[in-house]
């Protein structure tokens, strides 16, 4: 955790640029405190170093602490604290000489999105160069700047958006877009036009002069590329944090004359099926097994990818991709045969004992987005148990309106049972960061989840409602 402790003259000033640092700070990873103003009633105007001492020792368990100063004297209450405080604490702090306000933004959107101690403080030493180039002024970029990233390479994978924001990329959305990202292990870059930024910087983002209607694209490679695509996607949707329909004058504003319903009779997703715990053949045999399945899955899935982009939505075809490549992993490929040869052992065991130890490690991660991500590893594996075992997915044709019920649902089976006549999905379980949440939203799918095992309960050929204004599902009688 990064602590972050605003020094000015003005108690006023310090509150107001706190509450405004407070719409992309995220707790976890950025704590701010403010040392302002002197306790004089006549003469509130002035630095105190106790209050800044007070400071900082109240942000003693954070890893690193930076102070960021008005004006001159405030340096030396600044200084002075540092001379009162442990010898040990002072160590963890920094004296930061970059602007107030552009600063401290700065360094609440990279701090909060994760980023090390050198990446904040430079760009904080950076917040002034996206108002300098605006106002046409000669700057020397510094290292890290646009159009200076290391490329990437034929296995990123990208996506793109019209901006609707009246005012662009500006402050607050570029700040959003920083400080979500950078909690991903990835390489992520934002292009607009000939420009491209490192998308976990804001200054960079901003200097990409990205105003409405342009169109800017993120292309992600690494660990997290395509969760980093997903927050990304969803962020977009969101207008970057901004509600458009109150910024400007150029969006008219009505009001909702009839927000339907959906409604179809229950079916019942059949459980996945179990795979059958016969002997083992020998290892080579068991591997080639297994080295098939994985093949025909990921060859199902690119071709899943092309059909979707053609039909449907390049965005959801990325996740197929995405999966692709997960499988083609040879990191993975390497756990699987491993686990074959050490326990002699068949291909069936080896996935359910590696997918499963995966699934369980994204199930442990803070980031929503990310631990989303489980319910596409225990799909993959279902996948693969289906191959191994020959089995074919059987596609009951809906005759009427209907609404799936499942425990929880992954992208790929979702994907095998879209018809004209689903109405609706509802899960036991689920997340709305899934990628199934993702893809039934642009299909334009009600979708609910978390409504509990009692869903499972429900009788078949049930006329249900789905309502997503009150998030419910009704049995109508």
């Amino acid at each position: 955790m990064i602590g972050l402790i605003i020094v000015s003259h003005s108690k006023q000033l310090a509150e107001g640029l706190l509450q405004l640092a407070n719409q992309m700070q995220n707790t976890q990873h950025c704590q701010i405190r403010i040392a302002a103003g002197i306790d004089d009633d006549k003469h509130p105007i002035g630095t105190d170093a106790i209050k800044v001492m007070e400071a900082i020792e109240s942000l003693a368990d954070a890893s690193h602490i930076i102070l960021l100063m008005d004006l001159g004297s405030a340096i030396l209450s600044a200084e002075t604290a540092l001379d009162l405080i442990d010898s040990e604490l002072a160590k963890k702090v920094h004296l930061c000489s970059a602007p107030l306000v552009e600063g401290t933004i700065a360094m609440t959107a990279a701090a909060s999105g994760g980023a090390p101690i050198d990446t904040i403080l430079l760009e904080a030493k950076n917040a002034l160069q996206a108002k300098q180039q605006q106002l046409n002024e000669d700057i020397n970029l510094t290292p890290s700047m646009p159009n200076q990233l290391a490329p990437t390479s034929k296995y990123a994978i990208k996506t793109q958006c019209i901006i609707q924001n009246p005012a662009g990329l500006h402050l607050r959305p570029a700040a959003k877009i920083s400080s979500t990202l950078g909690a991903f292990k990835a390489n992520i870059q934002l292009r607009h036009g000939n420009k491209i930024a490192d998308a976990k910087s804001m200054n960079q983002i901003t200097l990409l002069q990205a105003y409405q209607g342009d169109k800017i694209e993120l292309i992600a490679e690494g660990e997290d590329a395509q969760a980093a695509i997903d927050a990304f996607n969803l962020l977009a949707d969101e207008n970057f944090g901004d509600d458009i329909n109150t910024i400007g004058n150029s969006n008219l504003v009505g009001e909702v004359v009839f927000l339907p319903n959906v409604s179809g009779l229950a079916y019942h997703l059949p459980t996945c099926i179990e795979h059958d715990n016969k002997s083992p053949q020998d290892n080579a045999t068991e591997i080639q097994r297994m080295t098939q399945a994985l093949n025909q899955v990921c060859t199902y899935l690119d071709t899943l990818a092309d059909e979707t982009a053609k039909i449907r939505n390049n965005n959801i075809a990325d996740i197929f991709h995405g999966h692709s490549l997960l499988l083609s992993d040879e990191a993975l490929l390497e756990d699987l045969t491993q686990h074959i040869k050490r326990n002699s052992t068949h291909a069936e065991s080896a996935i359910l004992s590696v997918f499963n130890e995966m699934a369980a490690q994204y199930k442990q991660l803070s980031s929503p987005y990310l631990k989303a991500r489980f319910i596409d590893i225990e799909d993959l594996k279902n996948q693969l148990l289906k191959t191994l075992a020959k089995h074919t997915t059987t596609k009951y044709a809906f005759a009427e309106p209907t609404i799936l019920i499942s425990q929880d649902l992954g992208p790929i089976e979702l994907m095998q049972h879209i018809q004209p006549m689903l109405r609706g999905i509802v899960l036991a379980q689920g997340s709305p960061y899934s990628h199934t949440a993702i893809i039934a939203t642009k299909m334009g799918i009600p979708m609910l989840v978390n409504l509990g095992e009692k869903v499972n309960k429900i009788p078949p050929k049930s006329k249900l409602i789905l309502s997503l204004e009150k998030s419910t599902l009704s049995i109508d009688k």
